[in-house]
């Protein structure tokens, strides 16, 4: 019966996207009150973080029978550091010594502690935690630590990857992302990703991944998102997990620090 409620919500969220496909301003794909709809009513990524990421966060794993709540559960609430997490990762973590986002951190827990193999980074397990932490954690002010000596080298870097021009278009982030932007691109304007650019207010990107893509019907973080931007800019796709696409989305999420997380988002 759930998989048949949550397939049909799917499936109403991805036909109301093309309601107004041919909408008469020039890069808006969905009308402000199409959008307004979408806002008021059921988030499809909601669902998936409760019931298939919640469950995860449930469920008994390995020789010693440890779920994360096992752990992380106080008196019936999920401990405030667990609850919050999502808004300060990446950021530089003892046991992998280096940088690591919150989907390295739960492969980190499960092999630790869980005794476990770890589900693969682009997995839908992985995703399901992942986005149910971020579930979790809405209304908390994204933080990004920046100035620590590890996690300003891994920002530096981020902001490299950010600028650098790679793959048969010759494209970066940067390109659409600040030299582009108030450009339409697929019918969708093109906006920094942070609070703003040269007076051009941004989407602060970092606040609403992961999210719920009507276009792909289905829940992806924000590394999964910049490789679909990658395979659409005909670039290498760098792979989740790696030092460049941690380093990246440290650098992305820093441009929002300040903003509240309104996780799982709901995007085209």
């Amino acid at each position: 019966m759930k998989k048949k409620l949550l397939a049909g919500l799917l499936s109403a969220a991805a036909a109301a996207l093309f309601i107004n496909v041919n909408a008469e301003e020039a890069g808006q794909a969905i009308s402000e009150e199409d959008w307004k709809l979408y806002e008021e009513g059921i988030n499809p990524g909601e669902v998936f973080a409760e019931e298939v990421g919640g469950s995860l966060f449930e469920k008994p794993m390995g020789p010693k029978k440890l779920s994360c709540a096992s752990c992380h559960v106080k008196d019936g609430d999920v401990e405030d550091r667990v609850a919050t997490a999502a808004a300060y990762y990446p950021k530089y973590d003892k046991d992998a010594k280096t940088v690591i986002n919150l989907e390295q951190r739960i492969q980190i827990c499960q092999s630790k502690h869980q005794k476990v193999k770890p589900f693969s980074l682009k997995s839908e397990e992985n995703t399901a935690l992942t986005t149910y932490l971020y579930y979790l954690a809405q209304g908390t002010k994204i933080n990004v630590d920046t100035t620590s000596p590890i996690a300003k080298k891994f920002h530096d870097y981020g902001r490299y990857v950010f600028t650098l021009k790679r793959g048969k278009r010759n494209l970066s982030c940067q390109v659409c992302h600040e030299f582009a932007v108030g450009k339409v691109l697929r019918m969708q304007w093109l906006k920094p990703l942070g609070f703003e650019y040269n007076g051009v207010k941004g989407t602060t990107a970092a606040d609403h991944w992961p999210a719920f893509r009507m276009t792909k019907n289905k829940v992806q973080t924000l590394q999964q998102r910049f490789q679909g931007c990658m395979k659409q800019s005909k670039q290498k796709v760098l792979p989740l997990g790696s030092e460049e696409m941690v380093a990246l989305e440290l650098y992305v999420k820093a441009l929002s620090n300040g903003a509240e997380l309104k996780t799982p988002g709901l995007r085209r």
